[in-house]
């Protein structure tokens, strides 16, 4: 090549020692002319082609080095435009990333916010549930007093009477209401628990998306600086593993709906709760009017008995004060009849003294016996009569003690009856029992003799 002639050359342009033997460019040999032997010093020619030859090998050196400089720089051009290329690329891939991520915080932060204030709501949905389970703890308590309180009765008084079925079928219902409650109250503690690990998850892939977008932020910001390489060391960096971008953002979403299906779950068991809780009150409103007017209904019932004891112990009262003055009647009549009895039989017993052919059987002895027969009789019958008049004055003696023990049990029972009808809880109030479970739309002009007690509400699902 030309860069090897030039090396056979010394700097001032003549040829080295021995150059006659060196090879000879085929361009050269084109036109320089044949060396002549014998001389010292080359000819002028020699000397004008070496020159020129020299110059258009410069020349042609300068063109490659030009050459050169263009071709670099059109490497330089396209290694900078290439750069640039990829630079924005990244930028756009980074600023691509940076928009998923915002828009998958603000999905989280939404959901998260959906979260806790789900959970405030469930909090609050067990706090109300357990008040009613304590309310229809103590209203049990109360119906068992209530009972135990009746079952006081005097003897004669404790029938199985419509006050006694219904507080039996209250006791039933209030025990099928705590139980549905404590149902209820399980439920939402499991759901209170699902979701505080939606939230943990949803705070945990909040924190992860914050932190890749604070890097993503300084990725950008270190976009038009170019650090240095670091030094080759002998240990390679470990190997981390990313996550394809598909699996990346199903995950996160999958995360987010499986969040939202818990809400929404949570949302239904709220609204399971609501009716749960009305109906229940409902039931308990139901069967306290009825507790109340079958106690009404008892009480009016002894009332009216009372009362027709009272006007039937009057009568009895009178009719001992008649039959009293009938056997004071019938003793003095029977003392004025004695003594005439007596002076009849005297009267008869001395007549049978006269002697014996004057004991005949005469008109004043007939007379005699036919009168004292008579008062014999009438003394037998107002026996008789006496005996009668004491048989139905014990009788009524005993009626009276009867009735009067009858009027006493039923003034006792009267009084633990109203006693039983003042121990009532207060009434359940159903206006307004739904205000701050649950905005339920089937609730809204509703009216309440068209509710029954069915605690088996079925609670909505969503596909997603």
């Amino acid at each position: 090549m030309e860069g090897s002639g030039s090396r056979s050359r010394s700097s001032s342009g003549r040829p080295l020692s021995g150059s006659r033997s060196a090879r000879i460019p085929e361009n050269d040999a084109l036109i320089m002319l044949p060396p002549i032997d014998g001389f010292a010093h080359r000819l002028p020619q020699d000397w004008a082609l070496a020159t020129n030859h020299l110059l258009m090998k410069a020349g042609h050196i300068a063109k490659i080095g030009e050459c050169n400089r263009t071709q670099n720089r059109r490497e330089m051009t396209s290694s900078i435009r290439t750069t640039m290329q990829t630079e924005a690329k990244t930028m756009r891939a980074l600023r691509s990333n940076m928009h998923q991520i915002k828009n998958f915080k603000a999905i989280l932060e939404n959901t998260l916010d959906k979260a806790e204030f789900e959970m405030s709501k469930m909090q609050e949905c067990k706090e109300r549930l357990q008040m009613e389970k304590d309310r229809a703890q103590s209203n049990l308590e109360i119906n068992m007093d209530r009972r135990q309180h009746r079952s006081q009765r005097p003897p004669p008084e404790l029938v199985h009477d419509g006050a006694f079925k219904q507080l039996d079928n209250e006791t039933t219902l209030l025990q099928d209401i705590l139980t549905k409650l404590d149902l209820c109250i399980e439920e939402t503690e499991d759901c209170l628990d699902h979701l505080n690990k939606i939230k943990w998850m949803l705070a945990s892939d909040l924190a992860d998306k914050t932190s890749s977008l604070e890097l993503d932020v300084k990725c950008v910001d270190l976009g038009l600086t170019w650090p240095e390489p670091d030094p080759p060391s002998d240990s390679l960096p470990p190997q981390t593993l990313y996550h394809v971008p598909t699996t990346w953002k199903v995950q996160t979403m999958q995360g987010v709906e499986l969040a939202l299906q818990q809400i929404q779950e949570a949302n239904d068991l709220r609204l399971k709760a609501a009716k749960v809780a009305h109906n229940a009150k409902l039931a308990e409103k139901v069967q306290y009017d009825t507790v109340q007017k079958a106690l009404e209904k008892r009480c009016t019932v002894i009332q009216r008995m009372k009362q027709q004891m009272l006007s039937r112990l009057t009568q009895v009262v009178q009719e001992i004060a008649e039959l009293t003055r009938t056997k004071h009647r019938l003793e003095e009549s029977h003392g004025l009849k004695n003594p005439a009895m007596k002076i009849t039989w005297e009267r008869y017993q001395t007549r049978t003294l006269r002697p014996d052919r004057e004991l005949v059987h005469d008109e004043v002895e007939h007379a005699l016996k036919q009168q004292y027969e008579l008062l014999y009789q009438n003394h037998l019958i107002m026996i008789k009569q006496l005996e009668n008049v004491n048989k139905n004055l014990d009788d009524l003696h005993r009626c009276k003690a009867e009735l009067d023990m009858n009027v006493a049990d039923k003034n006792e029972t009267l009084e633990m009856e109203r006693q039983c009808y003042a121990m009532a809880p207060p009434r359940p109030k159903t206006r307004g029992v739904l205000l701050g479970w649950h905005p339920v739309v089937e609730y809204q002009g509703h009216r309440e003799s068209n509710i029954t007690w069915d605690t088996a509400a079925s609670t909505k699902t969503m596909n997603y």
